[in-house]
């Protein structure tokens, strides 16, 4: 990954000086938080949404389980969503993803050998931009604090990841983090088995500032909305606590077992408009689109050979997880 031009810094974690080429001030958040995606595909820049689509939004995005705990959790375990979500977005330079996949392979196969204590996951981006993220979730700062000590003394893997950033640093146009907190009030959850899904969908959106009061009702009515028209209806809504945005950002995320999921999500948003009827709908429409500035729903894959997950995954789904 991308490295500073100076040497060592004092690490905001913990608070010590660290040679700041073996990723401290990134990696040892979450243990390692890396990126990757699949052949290029036209990027879809931020766009004000209708009306009439904000709603659909909610729509499209449930039917699916509410993420768990972000490849912390055994495989045949199920549990709600982690309290903090730390996401680390990456964009590679043109045809560079097979270059840095490889990269990312070797330091998963380092993170394993040397047990390191947090895992995550890969996502590659199917729509927007040239995205790659990964998603390790947390319930503590303190826990992000023992990770990061627990991985820094790990001489062995940070040598890895030392020499790897130098190799990946020409690859990488830009690369930001963020901590987001899972808000509970304004979700609708289901425990799930995270180790089965293999696509994720993600709805970003960023609220007026002056609206963030109106935002978090107006979300609660949808919740209750859903609940009365289509219980089976399934979200996770994560507000932005740390980075650029913060406070004002928030993504809905839904993973799915397959993209069949994202026709069952098209065909149910019709059952929704015909349950709430036109007068409803018109409000929570209206509402939302006072409340919000702009929005982009972009579909994820997961990307198993770069993702760093329990060795109960890999057993219990050897054909994707153990994917090599």
């Amino acid at each position: 990954m991308e490295r500073p031009d100076f040497e060592y810094e004092s690490c905001s974690v913990c608070m010590a000086e660290k040679d700041l080429q073996t990723g401290c001030l990134e990696r040892c958040y979450a243990g390692r938080l890396p990126e990757l995606r699949p052949p290029e595909v036209t990027p879809v820049k931020f766009h004000h949404v209708s009306v009439g689509s904000l709603c659909l939004m909610f729509a499209a995005i449930t039917f699916s389980p509410a993420p768990a705990v972000v490849a912390q959790q055994e495989a045949g375990q199920t549990g709600p969503p982690s309290k903090y979500l730390f996401v680390n977005n990456l964009e590679l330079k043109p045809n560079q993803n097979n270059a840095y996949a490889k990269l990312e392979q070797e330091e998963v196969q380092a993170m394993h050998a040397a047990k390191a204590p947090s895992h995550y996951l890969a996502l590659w981006s199917i729509t927007g931009h040239n995205r790659l993220l990964y998603l390790s979730g947390f319930d503590s700062f303190a826990d992000l604090q023992k990770n990061h000590e627990v991985t820094m003394a790990m001489p062995k893997l940070m040598d890895t990841l030392r020499t790897n950033n130098a190799a990946e640093a020409p690859l990488i146009v830009s690369r930001q983090s963020s901590i987001y907190s899972y808000e509970k009030d304004l979700s609708l959850m289901h425990p799930l088995d995270l180790s089965k899904m293999r696509f994720m969908r993600i709805v970003l959106f960023h609220v007026r500032r002056s609206r963030g009061e109106d935002w978090e009702r107006t979300v609660k009515l949808m919740v209750k909305a859903y609940q009365s028209a289509l219980p089976e209806a399934h979200w996770a809504m994560f507000q932005k606590m740390y980075g650029e945005g913060s406070g004002i950002t928030y993504i809905l995320v839904t993973p799915m077992e397959s993209l069949a999921t994202v026709d069952i999500m098209h065909d149910n948003g019709k059952k929704f408009r015909e349950s709430v009827g036109e007068d409803q709908l018109k409000t929570l429409q209206n509402s939302l689109t006072a409340d919000v500035e702009s929005s982009e729903s972009d579909l994820f894959a997961l990307g198993p050979q770069i993702s760093y997950v329990p060795d109960s995954w890999i057993t219990s789904s050897p054909d994707f997880w153990g994917k090599k």
